[in-house]
């Protein structure tokens, strides 16, 4: 039987007590500095029952990360409390997970929420030179719950269990990665999205170290920043942060990157080989996976992507995911036909928190087992390789976030008390998407309304721009005619 991965990482806490665990605003902290951190806060923590939601605010920070591997020693469950976020949405999420304790390094990252609700653990003080032990050995305890976006406004909460993230731990491993405690692990990503967790929880697994990137830096330059400095050897981002470096690709020379993982948006085959020439020894993945499905759960790669669209291929399942392609009628479809994905395995969610109606709609039994319908439209080639094509629904890509467009106008709605409302994605020339926010006849102030959207939804959602018409074109059955307000776009 494989090692729990909370197993794991209590013993790398020792094992590895002298090396690096992570590099924060410019500063090293060993497995001894995590470790320390981890008894303090398991202490102060060791009174709340097991399987009890705690918020933790999410400062680019040691007592962060020490937080989060305490919380789940502890058989406790993970709340992220992003700053990128809204308050409003802090506030739903923890409302929602109905956590009563929140940690945080210092009283004053507590601004983010009404601290008053809430049983506030300042952990910068917290450290303690002490055995930590491992509380949590059921295999279905929820580690972490990740809300994302929601048509109806209300963000939907993914529990995610031990047996989820072991699963993909272990499946990633099976990939046949060629990495160990000497190398060097990019975290970009805000911990309030999943692939945040792919990023710390797989060095830690390894004894290895983590580069985070503060809050206040522009993402793309600080990474290359961090690759270049430090030599890293893996690194995972969105797409569009390699977009956005492109105009720099002529002097960028990185000959140690090992490897380059792509995910949480599609990517472009161009730009797979314009970044090879930047690090030419770098193996390059394309992963995919929802949140339900733990992270990651299809991989990539090759040195002449296949591609669907200059969309490249999102290759074969991973180690222990059975996939299948359904029609509407949720028939299976043979190869080369178009379909909604749907997914199977341990790393699959059990299903939405507290949500039995969203549960009923996004997961289906076919043949006797349960699988989880992506709402993404793909297609298999003769090869048994996976190419994505759209959405089924009304959900876009932004910065790596899945959001739904639905959920944008229905904030839109109640802000302006307008009917139409139309929130629309478009690339920009950097294949990135950008949002547009349509009224129709709207007499009110455009920038007072952008400013009391960010306060109702995470910065990556607020619109672009925000355009007012007369009047909708409508088409032949009577909608909004959305590629016609996509035309005014360009």
């Amino acid at each position: 039987m494989e090692q729990s991965i909370l197993d794991t990482i209590l013993s790398n806490l020792t094992t590895y007590s002298k090396e690096n665990a992570f590099y924060i605003n410019e500063q090293f902290y060993t497995y001894s500095d995590l470790s320390q951190k981890v008894a303090g806060i398991s202490e102060a923590i060791k009174e709340i029952p097991q399987q009890s939601t705690v918020g933790v605010i999410t400062t680019d920070s040691i007592e962060t990360y020490a937080s989060i591997i305490a919380l789940w020693l502890n058989g406790l469950i993970f709340i992220p409390v992003s700053p990128a976020n809204a308050k409003d949405r802090n506030e739903n999420s923890l409302k929602q997970a109905e956590a009563k304790h929140i940690l945080t390094p210092t009283t004053k990252d507590a601004k983010l929420i009404d601290s008053a609700n809430f049983n506030i653990i300042e952990t910068s003080s917290l450290s303690a030179f002490a055995t930590i032990e491992n509380k949590n050995k059921d295999e279905n305890n929820i580690l972490y719950i990740l809300f994302t976006s929601g048509s109806t406004g209300t963000p939907k909460g993914v529990p995610i269990n031990l047996k989820n993230l072991d699963a993909f731990i272990h499946s990633f491993i099976k990939i046949g990665y060629e990495i160990n405690a000497k190398d060097k692990f990019l975290q970009i990503y805000d911990l309030s999205f999943d692939a945040s967790a792919h990023c710390y929880t797989l060095p830690l697994f390894l004894g290895a170290c983590a580069y985070t990137i503060p809050p206040k830096e522009v993402k793309y330059l600080y990474a290359y920043k961090l690759m270049k400095k430090h030599e890293l050897t893996f690194v995972k981002m969105p797409p569009s942060t390699l977009s956005y470096l492109k105009p720099y690709f002529p002097k960028i020379n990185l000959p140690l990157l090992k490897y380059t993982c792509f995910g949480g948006e599609a990517l472009q085959s161009s730009l797979v080989n314009d970044w090879k020439k930047c690090a030419p020894s770098t193996e390059i993945h394309n992963v995919y996976g929802p949140t339900e499905a733990t992270i990651n759960c299809f991989s990539y790669t090759s040195d002449l992507p296949k591609h669907y669209n200059n969309i490249v291929a999102i290759g074969k399942p991973m180690d222990g995911i059975e996939a299948i392609v359904i029609n509407e009628n949720n028939s299976l479809l043979s190869e080369n036909k178009k379909g909604e994905l749907c997914i199977s395995g341990n790393q699959i969610t059990a299903g939405y928190w507290k949500n039995e109606l969203k549960n009923e709609e996004s997961f289906i039994a076919i043949n006797g087992k349960t699988y989880y319908k992506t709402g993404d439209i793909v297609y298999t080639d003769n090869e048994g390789d996976y190419f994505y094509c759209e959405r089924l629904d009304n959900q876009v890509q932004i910065q790596g976030y899945r959001v739904e467009l639905g959920e944008l106008e229905h904030h839109s709605r109640n802000l302006t008390q307008l009917t139409q409302v139309v929130a629309l994605a478009k690339k920009s020339s950097n294949n990135t998407n950008q949002l547009f926010l349509f009224l129709e006849n709207y007499k009110g102030s455009i920038e007072e309304l952008k400013i009391d959207i960010s306060k109702k939804v995470p910065n990556y959602m607020v619109p672009q721009q925000i355009i007012t018409i007369p009047s909708f074109p409508i088409t032949t059955s009577g909608k909004i005619d959305r590629n016609q307000l996509k035309e005014l776009l360009s």
